[in-house]
């Protein structure tokens, strides 16, 4: 006899693998870390700034903001953004407007 693969509890304990190695990083301290290192670097470019200020430099604001994020994004993250705002708006407005046409019903 055959054993059957149970999908739902496979794609639960996947989820769970994942929310519990999300929860790991964030008690160790991974999220603190990079968010320091960002500082560091965020003031090392002030002394820098502050620097060729001081030694009557044309300074130009460009030159020491750098862009370090990057899109991650694919079309099914887009797609999944749009449907949670779609839903989103529709909490917001129609069911507030679901609830004041009832508040009027009953008052």
């Amino acid at each position: 006899m055959k054993k059957k693969n149970n999908y739902f509890f496979i794609i639960m304990g996947s989820l769970f693998i994942i929310f519990v190695s999300y929860v790991i990083a964030y008690n160790s301290g991974y999220y603190e870390l990079s968010n320091s290192r960002k500082a560091i670097v965020t003031d090392e470019r002030i002394e820098e700034f502050e620097k060729d200020i001081s030694k009557g430099e044309n300074v130009d604001i460009k030159n020491y903001i750098s862009n370090d994020s990057i899109d991650y994004s694919s079309k099914m993250s887009k797609v999944g953004n749009n449907i949670s705002n779609v839903i989103n708006n529709f909490i917001e407005n129609g069911l507030g407007d679901l609830a004041n046409v009832l508040g009027k019903l009953f008052i």
